[in-house]
């Protein structure tokens, strides 16, 4: 298009958003290539030991500005200790991201989401908080199938193919763990991760 190629500014806006959503299509692609691995048995984790609070402390520093640029917070109450858990890194940080991206995305007000953890007898929970939109009964039951994508009423600028929690419930089921979600309509929801210290 001539008259976007001839102007810088419009060269650089168009060149970002190019950039941006090749990412977020790389990102799409690599989800479903390491969900299908997982359905086949054919995904190796790479389990280590590792503290979890400093892996959840900066990924929410990765998020410090897309979280101002909606306006809102994200607060930490990390009490588990031990806080040491048998993981894969890489997969983890996937999946605690992929929560916090969504409860950024489904707020119809600043978002308030609070990242707890707790001891249990034999791991770790996780929960990811926040005061979003919600989810009615029908949309708890298949949050997690692939491809499902909750319809977001008035939030028109999400985007996605549905993968994010599908993605996240096969990564802590391969960790022998479970996830659960409790939510009110227009009022919040909570995901409730427990990944044990033992995983093999």
């Amino acid at each position: 298009d001539n008259s976007i190629s001839s102007n810088e500014k419009s060269r650089t806006r168009y060149a970002g958003i190019i950039f941006e959503e090749n990412k977020r299509l790389a990102n799409h692609v690599e989800q479903v290539l390491q969900i299908a691995r997982l359905e086949k048995g054919e995904l190796q984790l790479n389990l280590e030991e590792r503290e979890i609070h400093g892996i959840i402390r900066s990924i929410v520093h990765h998020f410090d500005l897309i979280a101002e640029d909606y306006n809102g917070v994200i607060e930490l109450d990390l009490k588990a200790n031990p806080s040491v858990l048998k993981i894969d890194e890489m997969h983890f940080n996937n999946a605690i991201k992929n929560l916090i991206d969504n409860a950024l995305k489904y707020n119809d007000k600043k978002p308030i989401i609070q990242i707890s953890t707790k001891n249990l007898q034999n791991g770790i929970m996780i929960s990811v908080t926040d005061n979003g939109i919600g989810l009615n009964k029908e949309n708890q039951n298949k949050i997690f199938e692939k491809f499902y994508r909750v319809q977001s009423g008035n939030i028109h600028d999400t985007k996605g193919f549905g993968l994010g929690l599908n993605y996240v419930k096969s990564i802590i089921d391969a960790h022998n763990g479970t996830i659960s979600v409790e939510s009110k309509l227009k009022e919040g929801t909570t995901f409730n991760l427990y990944l044990p210290y033992k995983n093999n």
